[in-house]
């Protein structure tokens, strides 16, 4: 297949209509996860032709738009020609770059790339995403498909959700190369075999990230909530291997280890549980750990934003992220900036207290930010969604309640349950009523109240994640029911004491069954809230 795709340059051709891909690749094998191991074969290097003018990058340090790399491979787009070249990692690299596999259709029309792990997408001026698989192998082997969306990466294609150069990329976790990720306890899982990836892209005001997922519905619906109670309003983002990169336009960074299948929003695939695991074993691999209850499940709620530490120096838009090897934390961290008047990258590692700066002498990609030494994270928030909702809890003599589902492993982040309700399995009032205003549903964790039935208020946390979703909806919330798998939290100060409030201790003793974190299920429309 890549030997037909070859390009000795691009050509201009008509632009396909802007309400659909590019024809010519409906399927390709990134439809077929998940890929074989990267060895750094180059295998058909040599047949693809060499790019002769001298407007190439000369060296690849971040990973923008126009410029990408993976563990054995730089990319580049210059002029809508997509280039390639093996990456050389230490000094200059000597070997040529050279056209990559092209196929005609896509010819003279690709505004951007993005590369992670074993895949590259490549978008076209109408915004509509193109994969390239086997992107971390040799060239023999690479290939492009237009399909991308449920079912299960056979959707007829996807634009991608925002668009501005440096506000989206692409993230994929594998089991080859970055092999485990982290739950919010610190404990190892195994990627599975489907991989993890998304596509990631600032909307709106920068303060919505909105993500594309091959498996998901073609939709604006699914985000990761940002930082500072999903009101941060970034200007650049970067992604690898389920790690979200941010910054605004004061240089405040915060970086989050997110994916659906890690957040609690995939309970066909994945099994998760709100209790402490610990004295559970790591499971060898993630079927193991789906079907089998002696092995710790994937502790919730979901991991949240960590705010990284200021760069002292200039900087620019210019931020990049990619993985290092296997495990959760091996991620780097870079910004395009300056020291000393010399041009460069900062750079740390994702848990490191410290950034160090490599000169580089070449021209500073991105727009210069005003970095100031102190936090201006709160300088430009986003107004809080209008959103305030309550709900009767159920009482606890229901046959099915959010508990009954993740404990007999059920596909509950699909059950709406509202239609518990419409199949007779309703559930009687407690007299407890939960309120939380500001309700943004993407939110991972956010502040509620319980009222009790003599109208005493006890603070409580409400952590939710997003359901999988069968067809498209919108998003927010609006007067179509959005299902969210969740918790209800007594903060662990307050249960601690709970001996000295006596409405907090009669809550916990009746309605959590003397739990600190309850699951619940959970249906918001923009005016109601049901819980189960």
């Amino acid at each position: 297949m890549a030997a037909a795709l070859l390009a000795s340059a691009p050509a201009a051709i008509a632009a396909p209509a802007a309400d659909a891909p590019a024809a010519c690749v409906p399927f390709g094998t990134a439809q077929l996860p998940p890929g074989l191991p990267s060895f750094g074969s180059r295998d058909g290097l040599t047949n693809l032709p060499v790019f002769n003018d001298q407007t190439a990058p000369t060296s690849i340090e971040l990973r923008t738009q126009t410029t990408q790399f993976n563990s054995f491979w730089d990319y580049a787009l210059v002029d809508h020609a997509l280039l390639t070249r093996p990456r050389v990692w230490n000094g200059p690299n000597p070997e040529p770059w050279r056209y990559a596999p092209l196929p005609e259709c896509m010819r003279d029309r690709l505004v951007g790339i993005s590369v992670d792990d074993d895949e590259l997408i490549a978008v076209d001026e109408s915004g509509w995403i193109y994969t390239m698989d086997n992107a971390s192998q040799q060239p023999t082997v690479w290939n492009w498909t237009s399909a991308f969306g449920a079912p299960m990466w056979t959707g007829k294609g996807k634009q991608l959700p925002g668009g501005d150069p440096g506000t989206w990329a692409l993230s994929v976790g594998s089991p080859w190369d970055n092999q485990t990720y982290a739950d919010v306890a610190g404990r190892l899982h195994y990627f599975g075999l489907a991989k993890m990836t998304m596509i990631p892209a600032l909307t709106g005001d920068g303060s919505r990230i909105t993500y594309a997922d091959p498996w998901l519905p073609d939709d604006s619906s699914y985000e990761i909530g940002g930082p500072v109670g999903g009101r941060f309003q970034s200007m650049a983002l970067s992604s690898s291997a389920s790690t979200t990169f941010v910054t605004n336009k004061y240089g405040d960074m915060y970086t989050r280890n997110f994916d659906i299948d890690s957040s609690g929003g995939d309970s066909v695939f994945f099994r998760y549980s709100w209790d402490d695991q610990t004295g559970k074993p790591t499971a060898p691999n993630s079927a193991f750990e789906a079907w089998f209850k002696n092995y710790a499940a994937i502790q919730l709620p979901a991991q949240d934003w960590v705010h990284q530490p200021k760069i002292p120096g200039e900087i620019t838009s210019a931020i990049s992220v990619h993985s290092t090897g296997v495990g959760p934390n091996r991620r780097e961290l870079r910004v395009a900036g300056k020291q000393d008047g010399r041009t460069g990258f900062w750079h740390k590692d994702l848990t490191a207290p410290m950034w160090e700066f490599t000169p580089t002498d070449a021209p500073l990609p991105g727009t210069e930010l005003a970095n100031s030494p102190a936090d201006r994270s709160s300088d430009t928030l986003a107004p809080a969604v209008p959103w305030n909702l309550s709900a009767t809890l159920p009482a606890r003599d229901t046959l099915v309640d959010g508990q009954l589902l993740v404990d007999w492993q059920v596909p509950y982040s699909i059950l709406d349950p509202r239609l518990l309700d419409e199949a007779g399995l309703k559930a009687g009032p407690s007299g407890y009523r939960l309120s939380v205003e500001h309700f943004d549903p993407v939110a991972t964790t956010r502040p509620g109240t319980v009222t009790t039935p003599d109208g005493k208020t006890l603070p409580v946390l409400i952590h939710t994640a997003d359901g999988l979703r069968t067809a498209p909806r919108g998003a927010g919330l609006d007067n179509q029911p959005r299902q969210l798998v969740g918790a209800i939290e007594i903060p662990r100060a307050a249960f601690d004491s709970r001996s000295t409030d006596p409405a907090l201790d009669t809550f916990i003793r009746d309605w959590t069954r003397g739990k600190r974190i309850v699951p619940i299920t959970l249906s918001a429309t923009d005016h109601d809230l049901v819980v189960r």
